[in-house]
């Protein structure tokens, strides 16, 4: 033991007490010790000072060593308890035990003292380390289950989909509490706003800045319908939210998105993206055509690269399907080979349930991530929107 050990000594006995302080320090214990011997002093002693161990004998004038232990537990002070002293019934020392003394030791057997004050000084830090480590947790896990009510409240309603595409869906299956992909919606008076976003990294990160893009999105749109337009301004506004305009920026945070702009009225899908693509099976086929976003984050390590976005328009039939999702289905790991899922099995596994309904596909999608990840965990938030066009 490195440090000086101040001790409360309960012991009645002066020549007890002088045997067992001679033989610490024979042993070459460093320690300073208090001595009492009943009730009243020992809990004036307990509030008076800091004490790392408490040594106590079991009977004394009109105490005992378990209501010393007794009175120690109901201050909830975390001390170490040994009682040194003679023989005991079983029966005592199974009451002893209960309570949760740390340690017994006869007085006939000192030798064994020094090591048991070592033991059970170690013991107590480390349950004390726990107790702070669990309180820690606790509060954390507080704050991100109180942060995640903030970010489901940001996020639209589902409905507002559904209202627009009645055979539609949403798969959002965050990896933690809370996350960095997202969906977002507007119901514009010429045309309906549909993203799928995601940000770099999960958990909180991704969140703090899942909730920047949905405030910074709904802003962008009262000033312009255009979704190239809202591509480069969402970039030039998260860029300077991040204060990443200079080379010497530390952070490369950013946020890939799919968006589309639906017109019912012309029967289009006005489509921008930045890293992320959007598919479309067209009624009756058996293939998915691919609109690639362009090659470019929002925010992020843009420099050297393209300026501004590009802006597909695409013409629409009833009985399309077109799809918008963030990577984290397709690179999850699992299945036989315990490798990822990839882009080409996931455009496998849509092409095969093109007979389902969209609330069927959304159920198949979530029942085969499950299994296709058995064993393994969920290594990204997953974000897949589904639409069968009506118009």
């Amino acid at each position: 033991m490195d440090n000086k050990l101040n001790i409360l000594l309960l012991e009645d006995s002066d020549s007890d007490a002088d045997l067992l302080v001679r033989f610490l320090r024979k042993q070459g214990v460093d320690f300073g010790f208090t001595r009492v011997y009943n009730r009243d002093d020992f809990t004036s002693a307990l509030n008076a000072c800091t004490f790392d161990i408490i040594i106590s004998d079991h009977s004394l004038p009109q105490f005992t060593g378990m209501e010393a232990f007794r009175i120690v537990k109901n201050q909830n002070v975390s001390i170490p308890f040994i009682l040194v002293t003679g023989t005991l019934t079983e029966k005592v020392l199974i009451e002893y035990s209960k309570e949760g003394v740390d340690d017994y030791i006869l007085k006939s057997n000192l030798l064994r003292l020094p090591s048991a004050i070592e033991h059970v000084i170690s013991k107590k830090k480390i349950e004390k380390l726990n107790n702070q480590l669990e309180r820690a947790y606790f509060h954390i896990k507080e704050s991100i289950n109180y942060a995640k009510t903030i970010q489901d409240a940001m996020l639209p309603n589902p409905s507002m989909l559904n209202n627009f595409f009645s055979d539609s869906f949403i798969l959002f299956k965050p990896k933690d509490t809370i996350c960095g992909d997202f969906y977002w919606f507007k119901d514009d008076e010429n045309a309906f706003f549909v993203v799928a976003a995601d940000c770099t990294g999960h958990g909180v990160p991704g969140a703090l800045l899942s909730m920047i893009g949905i405030e910074k999105l709904g802003n962008i749109v009262l000033e312009t319908k255009e979704p190239a337009e809202i591509l480069n301004k969402l970039n030039k506004s998260i860029t300077s939210a991040l204060l990443q305009s200079s080379r010497s920026a530390n952070s490369d945070d950013g946020m890939d998105i799919a968006l589309c702009s639906f017109n019912k009225k012309n029967r289009t899908i006005r489509f921008a993206g930045a890293n992320r693509p959007l598919w479309i099976v067209r009624n009756n086929k058996c293939e998915i055509e691919e609109i690639k976003g362009t090659r470019k984050a929002i925010g992020g390590a843009n420099r050297g690269l393209v300026s501004n976005f590009e802006e597909h328009e695409v013409e629409m039939c009833k009985g399309d399907t077109i799809y918008l999702f963030s990577d984290g289905f397709a690179d999850q790991f699992g299945g036989e080979r315990n490798k990822k899922l990839t882009r080409r099995g996931f455009k496998r596994l849509l092409l095969s349930m093109q007979n389902q309904t969209m609330s069927q596909q959304q159920v198949t999608l979530s029942d085969f991530v499950e299994n296709w990840a058995f064993g393994f965990s969920q290594i990204d938030d997953i974000l897949v929107i589904g639409i069968r066009v009506d118009f």
